[in-house]
């Protein structure tokens, strides 16, 4: 199952995302939450200590590789999504693991 969450900033996104990563977790499924936001909070939702959320890594930028097929530009994973969870994802409270997408260090820096 894969869900996606989006829509309005200030929306509640977030601890929805959190809340029901947690849930399902709780119940026993494999969770992989991906928190693509540039301000990224959800590992405060799913149970990270601010001390952990502080050592958290952001996706390397050079997962991404683009390629170039009858004049269309594309990013593709250099890859599988099965290793870049294992080699990439932190494990959290309820066994949800996380990826983080990005973050940005400072203004002018995304």
């Amino acid at each position: 199952m894969k869900i996606a969450i989006g829509g309005k900033g200030g929306t509640g996104k977030t601890t929805l995302a959190g809340t029901l990563a947690r849930v399902l977790a709780q119940a026993g499924r494999s969770v992989v939450a991906i928190d693509a936001d540039s301000n990224p909070n959800l590992a405060s939702i799913i149970g990270f200590t601010d001390g952990e959320i502080s050592e958290l890594e952001p996706l390397p930028r050079d997962l991404l590789e683009p390629i170039e097929t009858d004049g269309v530009r594309r990013l593709v994973l250099r890859e599988t999504t099965s290793d870049v969870i294992s080699e990439h994802a932190v494990v959290g409270p309820d066994g949800v693991r996380l990826l983080m997408g990005a973050r940005v260090g400072h203004a002018g820096a995304g």
